[in-house]
């Protein structure tokens, strides 16, 4: 039997946190070599200001 904990969250997002690919240099996608990551989604951009502050997010 394990411990169980009550976490009381601030907020909760709901919908899907993404990964947003962007190429280093202009041109047709296909001769690219580098791209770099960054995150992406609307309620992902929302839940990170208030976690800043040091609310629990959920």
């Amino acid at each position: 039997m394990t411990a169980q904990t009550n976490h009381t969250l601030d907020a909760v997002t709901i919908g899907e946190a993404m990964a947003m690919f962007v190429a280093s240099e202009c041109g047709d996608l296909a001769g690219v070599m580098q791209f770099s990551k960054r995150i992406a989604g609307a309620e992902l951009s929302v839940a990170i200001g208030p976690a800043c502050l040091g609310l629990n997010i959920g």
